[in-house]
């Protein structure tokens, strides 16, 4: 009588539908997700060698969807640091890498970044000397209105400071970072005869209630999760008419 009255409880907790519910993915591992990274082409980017895409779009690197002038909500905004391996054929492409911005891991254990500082300037030298070893990544964790994938918009190096504007947009108006909606548009840059492209955000106006919910639901879900994305380094400006010193700061 009680396992019956067990089946009976398991049936019914199985056949009542939650059309909120992301059934079928109970026994996946969370290290085995993805979370894209928004990202604009460039000259060498493969997007664009492989005819997927135009210099200047920008385009969410799983599902490779043109997403220029979308409206993208930000949820959380975090900092995080990857020192790369100059050897671009290397099976190790990562050296030493913070998913925080604090704390650092390589093959010899975790250190400080603070202590580390080569995601830094070295002011000590000058030119390509000077550059940090280490990127130093702004990322807003986020998703674009009507697609509720979240998706990571990182900033660095030369486009640096088109994250510090759209962090001091977004905390300027003391409310949650979801309740207003920003565009990205590409703008072509350039230093002596090289020339790329960079993301520029641009406040739009306000979320909706519903955007607002769905916001909330990653937030909660993200809020002390260690974010991993997928990154890649960035193309060999200097085998397309770049300079080293400029390729070195994109």
């Amino acid at each position: 009588m009680e396992n019956k009255d067990l089946t009976t409880t398991q049936d019914t907790e199985l056949t009542t539908y939650n059309p909120n519910q992301a059934y079928g993915f109970e026994e996946t591992d969370s290290k085995d997700i993805i979370i894209p990274r928004i990202k604009v082409i460039q000259a060498l980017s493969p997007e664009r060698t492989d005819g997927i895409a135009s210099e200047g779009d920008i385009l969410n690197s799983l599902t490779q969807e043109k997403v220029n002038g979308e409206r993208f909500i930000p949820i959380k905004q975090y900092y995080s640091n990857i020192c790369w391996n100059a050897d671009r054929n290397a099976d190790l492409r990562m050296l030493c890498r913070s998913f925080d911005g604090r704390i650092g891991q390589d093959d010899n254990g975790t250190l400080s970044c603070a202590i580390c500082k080569k995601n830094q300037f070295d002011n000590s030298k000058v030119g390509k000397d000077a550059q940090p070893v280490c990127t130093a990544y702004l990322n807003f964790l986020g998703f674009f209105e009507g697609n509720p994938m979240p998706v990571v918009l990182s900033f660095s190096k030369t486009n640096y400071n088109e994250g510090k504007k759209l962090l001091s947009i977004a905390k300027s108006m003391r409310v949650a970072a979801w309740n207003y909606a920003y565009a990205l548009e590409s703008k072509k840059v350039a230093k002596d005869k090289n020339t790329w492209f960079i993301m520029v955000p641009k406040m739009l106006g306000e979320t909706s209630a519903e955007t607002r919910t769905l916001a909330f639901e990653l937030f909660k879900a993200y809020e002390r999760a260690a974010i991993k994305v997928d990154y890649e380094d960035s193309a060999d400006y200097s085998n397309n008419g770049v300079d080293e010193q400029t390729a070195a700061e994109i």
